[in-house]
């Protein structure tokens, strides 16, 4: 376990995000479904990514998926926005207190984002594949400041599938 980062869940800070639904992953694009972690502008917190994961629930041709985030800092906050599922984690199971990161299932981002982190190739068909989750475990070395955002995307083909993220929200550096 990281210390740190019990120590922000312990304070409340830290939240867990995911869509309700499966749902199309869309190709690098403004227009974006899947999920979407959001830090609006003046939010005055830094959004410090512990983790990230997707799974892909339908078996398919290869399609690459990965992070992809804002190419820079906006004033824009994401438009026709459809909400995911925030919880704080001391307060698994409850909407009490959801900070200020901001999840989509489907955006209108403020910009096209650009690739992060490639995590792997989706499922393929046949007998081979799985619905192993790629996971993406920065603990820390990712954070979303005001202004950015981070969104789960593909490269080739639109992925069916799931997808989450946990971070911490501490004081915007």
């Amino acid at each position: 376990m990281d210390k740190w980062f019990y120590e922000q869940a312990q304070l409340g800070n830290v939240y867990t995000a995911s869509p309700t639904t499966t749902g199309a992953f869309t190709v690098l694009n403004a227009t974006s479904t899947g999920l979407t972690l959001e830090n609006p502008y003046g939010s005055g917190k830094d959004l410090v990514i512990k983790s990230a994961k997707f799974v892909s629930v339908t078996l398919t041709t290869i399609g690459e998926v990965g992070l992809a985030c804002n190419p820079s800092i906006s004033t824009v906050v994401s438009t026709s926005t459809t909400s995911a599922v925030i919880h704080n984690a001391k307060n698994v199971g409850s909407n009490i207190n959801t900070g200020v990161g901001r999840a989509y299932s489907i955006a209108t981002l403020s910009s096209t984002p650009v690739w992060l982190e490639i995590e792997g190739n989706g499922n393929i068909t046949g007998n081979l594949g799985g619905f192993q989750a790629l996971t993406f475990t920065p603990n820390g070395a990712i954070i979303v400041p005001p202004g950015s955002y981070l969104t789960w995307a593909c490269l080739t083909v639109v992925r069916n599938g799931m997808a989450s993220f946990i971070w911490a929200e501490v004081d915007a550096s």
